[in-house]
C-alpha cells in the first residue's frame, strides 16, 4: 500500500529461474523480485511471499497437464493486520529480491514442465505478475 494509504499499489512480482538448466536431483532455485515502477514510495508485507520463507502457499504450481502440485511446507497463522516490522519499503523505481528452492515448498518429484504463478496479491499487496514456466530434466 502507498505509505499512509490503503489503496492498491502498482508493486508487482517477477519470478525467474536462477539456472538455465534445472535438474530434478538438484535444488530448483527461483528468484522472486518485487518492483516499484512508480514515482511513489510504496510498501508491501512479507506475509505470503518468499521474503518470510516457506510458511505459506504463495505460489500456484501446475504441471504440463494443468494438475496442481501439492504444497508441502508449513502454514503459519499470522496477526492481521500485519505488524509494521513485516513491511518492506520500496522507493521509486526500486526492486527487492530473494531466492528460494522451489522443492522446499512444493512436491516436485518428476521431470517435466511446470508453471509457477505468484498467488498472494490480496495479502501482500504485490500484484501477481506473469507466470514462469520451467523445465525440469532428469
Amino acid at each position: 500500500m502507498e505509505t499512509g494509504s490503503s489503496e492498491n499499489t502498482a508493486l508487482y512480482a517477477t519470478l525467474e529461474s536462477i539456472a538455465d538448466t534445472l535438474h530434478l536431483q538438484d535444488s530448483l532455485m527461483i528468484r522472486f523480485t518485487v518492483t516499484n515502477p512508480t514515482n511513489d514510495t510504496l510498501q508491501f508485507t512479507q506475509y505470503h511471499t518468499p521474503f518470510e520463507g516457506f510458511i505459506s502457499n504463495f505460489l500456484t504450481v501446475t504441471d504440463s497437464q494443468g494438475s496442481e502440485i501439492s504444497y508441502i511446507g508449513p502454514m503459519a497463522k499470522r496477526v492481521i493486520p500485519p505488524p509494521a516490522d513485516t513491511y518492506h519499503t520500496l522507493t521509486p523505481r526500486q526492486s527487492e529480491q530473494v531466492t528460494f528452492d522451489l522443492k522446499k515448498g512444493y512436491k516436485i518429484e518428476n521431470p517435466g514442465t511446470y508453471t509457477l504463478q505468484y498467488n498472494a496479491e490480496n495479502i501482500s499487496g504485490v500484484a501477481n505478475g506473469e507466470p514462469l514456466t520451467i523445465t525440469v530434466i532428469p
